[in-house]
């Protein structure tokens, strides 16, 4: 049986570096993506020191769309087909709003923007697998920030809290989106599911988030109760590569398992105005 092709975002710590080093004891063919080219190849480095020699690096600052379509194209040239496409990088950021050289809100951009166009530019990879899947991060922090469709990039409503909760709220949105369409088509071999890491502090997510005073407090308050980062990365693991999720779609994992999401969550026509957001933000890629 020919090798599963994984590609993995945001591996180069955190969470994506222990989903990957445990993908690669069990031989899958990784390729790795980072936006810092020594912590990369640092992983990169422990996976073929595991024994495992099957892996590629790509970095690319995501935070950028022409970026993030430059790394598809990267991808494209390696490999004919693509089994799990794992959308895991992510970015908290500061008190003061950043924009982007493209425009963007910086956590809009990383969180949502990338996955959607990445996604987007490797379906038709993920489409040549047997049964691929689309596994994307968001975050528990979904239900702490009521969505503001009128200013979805929060031009006059920005808080680094709300601008986190609002960015994986909304992934989560797209991620049913694009399955909805998949089922629309007909495309049966190709899952869309989401997961959360539960409460883990030391993912390297909050390296300037965790300045904010408020934030600091935060973590130091609640340091005994987070996860570890195993702990954080193994939801993601099991709908990866356990039988029970094969075939299923459209769903949330937590704690390795489906999670029971209140209707106060969804909203089918925000769902739709995110997604044509995004499709309008992202057209010159697309």
């Amino acid at each position: 049986m020919d090798k599963k092709i994984i590609l993995i975002t945001g591996a180069s710590n955190g969470i994506g570096k222990v989903t990957a080093l445990e993908l690669a004891k069990e031989n899958y063919q990784l390729i790795i993506h980072g936006r810092n080219y020594e912590r990369t190849k640092a992983v990169y480095d422990e996976i073929v020191a595991l024994g495992n020699s099957d892996v590629s690096m790509i970095t690319a600052d995501f935070s950028l769309l022409s970026e993030v379509a430059k790394f598809a194209d990267k991808v494209k040239s390696q490999v004919d087909h693509l089994d799990v496409l794992y959308n895991n990088a992510g970015g908290q950021f500061g008190e003061e709003r950043e924009v982007t050289a493209e425009g963007h809100e910086k956590t809009f951009a990383i969180n949502m923007l990338a996955p959607f166009l990445l996604t987007q530019l490797l379906l038709p990879l993920l489409q040549k697998s047997d049964a691929a899947q689309i596994v994307t991060q968001s975050s528990e922090s979904y239900q702490h920030a009521e969505p503001k469709l009128n200013d979805i990039e929060l031009e006059s409503h920005y808080n680094f809290s709300d601008a986190y909760g609002l960015s994986k709220l909304y992934v989560w949105w797209l991620m049913r989106e694009f399955d909805k369409r998949l089922t629309e088509k007909n495309i049966s071999n190709v899952t869309v599911n989401t997961v959360e890491p539960g409460t883990a502090l030391s993912t390297g997510l909050q390296r300037i988030s965790g300045k904010i005073p408020e934030m600091k407090k935060l973590m130091d308050e609640y340091q005994q109760y987070s996860w570890s980062i195993s702990d954080a990365a193994a939801t993601g693991l099991y709908v990866i590569t356990s039988p029970e999720v094969a075939g299923v779609s459209g769903k949330f994992y937590g704690n390795k398992k489906e999670k029971n999401i209140s209707p106060k969550w969804y909203s089918e026509s925000g769902q739709k105005q995110i997604w044509d957001y995004c499709v309008e933000a992202c057209k010159q890629y697309l």
